[in-house]
């Protein structure tokens, strides 16, 4: 019986430790929301209401904080950009369009947290913390390209490098447009669909992954 009832005071301390960190991690999108993607760990752990040696305490330092922050960050992006590929009864071209728009409207909706981890990524844990995410979306595209072309009997060879090459280009684009701004989300979207889904104008191909023998 003192067994058990340890036990459950273990299980709500976890619960309590792990609501605290919850906590602090939404009070530091808040600040970045606010004040921006430079934002100081002070800022954070006066938004959170816990001096800063705390805050360190649980996240380690600004790297660890990062991470944390990305997760976050990245389970609302990524519910999105995970229904639109998991989408079966949609013709191929709009799946693709459905996962650039859901990729583009978290950089158009979060463009201070956006910044904080795509462009902040300065030193390897942080590198990591996007690089990992980016990877698994890659892989599910890569999943889904394969499934798609071995149904169609094309050559599913080529759909690991098509998926990392389609996310490292919506990635770049997404960070072009938020420093130029020179074009709608629509609009954008819809260019970076064309290429992915048609190619590049006025260059031939014979076949999945073969160009055409007669371009020079």
């Amino acid at each position: 019986m003192h067994k058990a009832t340890d036990h459950r005071g273990d299980d709500d301390r976890d619960r309590r430790r792990e609501e605290r960190r919850r906590q602090m991690v939404e009070a530091a999108v808040r600040v970045i929301r606010r004040d921006g993607p430079d934002a100081s760990m002070d800022r954070f752990a006066a938004e959170a209401g816990v001096a800063k040696p705390i805050l360190y305490r649980v996240f380690g330092d600004r790297s660890g904080l990062h991470r944390a922050v990305g997760e976050y960050a990245f389970a609302s992006l990524g519910a999105g950009i995970d229904q639109a590929l998991a989408a079966r009864d949609v013709p191929p071209r709009r799946m693709v369009a459905d996962a650039i728009d859901s990729y583009l409207a978290f950089v158009e909706r979060e463009p201070a947290l956006y910044t904080f981890l795509a462009e902040r990524a300065d030193t390897g844990a942080k590198r990591r913390t996007v690089d990992d995410y980016l990877s698994r979306v890659s892989r599910q595209v890569a999943r889904l390209l394969g499934d798609r072309l071995r149904a169609m009997g094309a050559d599913a060879g080529a759909a690991e490098p098509w998926a990392f090459g389609i996310v490292g280009m919506a990635v770049a684009a997404g960070s072009w447009w938020l420093d130029r701004g020179s074009m709608s989300r629509e609009q954008l979207g819809a260019y970076l669909t064309e290429l992915v889904c048609d190619g590049l104008p006025g260059v031939g191909r014979t076949g999945a992954g073969r160009p055409d023998a007669t371009a020079s």
